[in-house]
């Protein structure tokens, strides 16, 4: 049988005894983060940009534009 063990932040935010299983992202598995801004998008909010002589990954149409549209 596993312990059961509590996450508990202390009062002063920076203690805890263990910390939340799992990963943020488990619910976004397809995922993929903005080169420029760097928060996770789905694949339809990318678009393919060549910057610094490698092809990354961007926010379309930008990163300003879509953070409206999302309500972020």
């Amino acid at each position: 049988m596993s312990k059961v063990v509590t996450t508990r932040i202390a009062e002063d935010g920076l203690r805890y005894r263990s910390k939340a299983v799992g990963s943020p992202f488990a619910s976004k598995a397809n995922t993929r983060s903005c080169f420029k801004c760097g928060k996770h998008r789905t694949p339809d909010q990318l678009q393919s940009k060549k910057l610094l002589g490698k092809t990354e990954m961007v926010c379309k149409p930008s990163c300003k534009e879509l953070a409206e549209m999302l309500g972020e």
